[in-house]
């Protein structure tokens, strides 16, 4: 009971602090925030922007979604909410706006990949 409190804890904050950066994104309007995520202790990076398509990486039961990006580079997605939200845009090119997480986020687990973990903070379907 105490570790599914503490993971229903640390994904309400995590949601908040997201919620901050894509505020102060948008409020500023620009392309080089940086941002600390002290819920994970995750530093993140710029945002830049990546168009490629969501992909589902692993095997059941350990399956999660990722970007692949017009130039194969492969990003895990981060947080959980993001990535179920993410799949149901398989089979679609989209342009994203994401930030980089700098360093491993303890609740991905073994979920990585070689491009690095994003967060994405705004998505549009190309085609």
């Amino acid at each position: 009971m105490k570790s599914i409190l503490n993971v229903f804890v640390k994904t309400i904050i995590a949601v908040a602090v997201l919620t901050v950066v894509v505020s102060c994104a948008t409020a500023n309007k620009t392309e080089n925030t940086a941002v600390m995520d002290i819920t994970e202790g995750a530093v993140v990076e710029n945002t830049v922007t990546i168009t490629g398509r969501v992909v589902i990486f692993g095997s059941e039961p350990n399956i999660f979604a990722g970007i692949v990006s017009e130039d194969g580079k492969q990003y895990a997605i981060y947080p959980p909410e993001k990535e179920n939200e993410l799949r149901g845009l398989q089979g679609y090119l989209i342009r994203f706006t994401v930030v980089f997480i700098k360093e491993p986020v303890q609740s991905l687990g073994s979920l990585s990949l070689k491009g690095g973990t994003v967060t994405p903070v705004a998505w549009e379907v190309v085609r």
